[in-house]
């Protein structure tokens, strides 16, 4: 690659350690891809989380930190395992509880924004139109693609770290405009989507991430005026079974006003897939692993909640109180948290025995030490978090709709669709 002088002088070294090592780390990365050069970024989001660094990527974090390394543009983190005000009604263990510890100190020192949210563009890491970006979060990633007009690529946590230490990404893949351009055509208009609700989207994507693998798919016939909790539903879940980085959705994503524009201006005469309601149908069968009807755990937050989805959840759940042995957790960000308290939803939620646990997800950290704490079956309205929870912590999931969560928190059985 071409660097500047400015880069040459971090390859060397004069920059320090950490400078240098993020440095190495992105001209490999640019060689692997055959990048002409660097090209500046605004801004930059990390997993950073403990089951993606392991103790080697808290170690390689804190000799970042103890180098003076720092940041050069605005950096914010995903959730982490637990909420650190209910470390003990959490009953966290000791050692998790110590490895978030030295992670937030270092990210802390290296100057990233400790927003613990996956929801990072809803609390101030919002790009522009054609802005370059390196985030290491697939689900985001492709939102920012898709609905912002941003550019990045699905950057590893590594790579976006050392793209924010050197404030700079290898220009490849979907930093280039001639690889944003549409590549399968979706037909999804014989689906009656008057009924839809965001689980039926998430099911969608699920069985179409599958066919799209790593082409840049081009949607059809989606209902005007998408929701945002329908469109969050849909690329959340294609990103999951599938790889892409970009989702055209005609009339939404700012580069496909059309279909003509989505495929720059050379559209294939017919539909690659055209949808069908088996196939969304077959999805819930695919992302349910539960084979018994016992709940021990309701789980909302893979993305985290948004204010919109904590109101809709305390609406189902009334004055209901909890089953006795079934927990409701609502995972969402410090921010929304302190908003649920002054509207009056913490209380009330509190009052039916449901948690609003803050700076978690609801993907993979607490299930860490769920598990150890009996925890085997959970409902999630989240596709992308049942595949996390089921195959990375053997958890058995319950898929469905929020009101099919809400009951089951209430009833203590699974009642949804199987």
């Amino acid at each position: 690659m071409k660097l500047t002088e400015n880069q040459k002088q971090m390859l060397d070294g004069k920059e320090g350690r950490g400078a240098r090592k993020a440095m190495e780390i992105l001209a490999a990365y640019g060689e692997c891809y055959e990048a002409e050069r660097l090209i500046p970024i605004t801004s930059v989001h990390i997993a950073g989380n403990y089951p993606v660094l392991m103790e080697e990527g808290i170690e390689w974090l804190e000799d970042l930190a103890s180098d003076g390394t720092r940041v050069r543009v605005f950096t914010t983190k995903n959730p982490e395992m637990y909420d650190f005000e209910q470390a003990d009604e959490l009953k966290v263990p000791a050692g998790l509880r110590s490895k978030q510890k030295r992670i937030h100190e270092a990210l802390k020192s290296l100057g990233v924004a400790l927003t613990y949210s996956c929801h990072h563009y809803l609390v101030g890491n919002v790009p522009r139109f054609g802005d370059h970006i390196a985030w290491a979060s697939s689900g985001s990633q492709v939102f920012a693609n898709s609905v912002i007009g941003a550019r990045s690529n699905r950057d590893g946590d590594h790579v976006a770290l050392a793209a924010a230490i050197v404030g700079a990404i290898p220009e490849w893949g979907l930093h280039l405009t001639q690889n944003r351009k549409g590549e399968i055509l979706i037909d999804v208009g014989s689906l009656d989507f008057e009924d839809y609700d965001p689980c039926d989207y998430k099911a969608l994507g699920w069985h179409l991430g599958k066919i799209a693998g790593t082409k840049i798919p081009v949607f059809v016939n989606l209902p005007n005026n998408l929701p945002i909790e329908a469109i969050k539903g849909l690329l959340y879940s294609l990103t999951v079974t599938g790889a892409m980085g970009l989702v055209h959705l005609v009339g939404t994503t700012p580069e496909a006003s059309s279909v003509e524009q989505a495929f720059g201006q050379n559209p294939p005469s017919s539909p690659d897939i055209v949808v069908r309601q088996e196939d969304v149908d077959k999805s819930y069968t695919e992302i349910s692993s539960c084979t018994e009807e016992k709940v021990d755990l309701v789980i909302f937050g893979c993305p985290q909640c948004s204010i919109q989805e904590v109101q809709e959840i305390a609406q189902l759940l009334g004055s209901n109180k909890l089953h006795a042995e079934t927990q409701l957790w609502i995972c969402t960000s410090r921010w929304v948290k302190t908003l649920c308290e002054r509207m009056g939803l913490l209380e009330q939620l509190e009052s039916s025995g449901a948690r609003i646990v803050a700076d978690v997800g609801a993907a993979d950290g607490p299930h860490l030490y769920l598990k150890e704490q009996g925890i085997r079956v959970i409902a999630m309205n989240s596709a992308r978090g049942c595949y996390y929870a089921h195959n990375l912590f053997g958890m058995d999931t319950c898929f469905g709709s929020t009101r099919a969560c809400v009951q089951a928190a209430i009833s203590g059985r699974w009642e949804g669709r199987h």
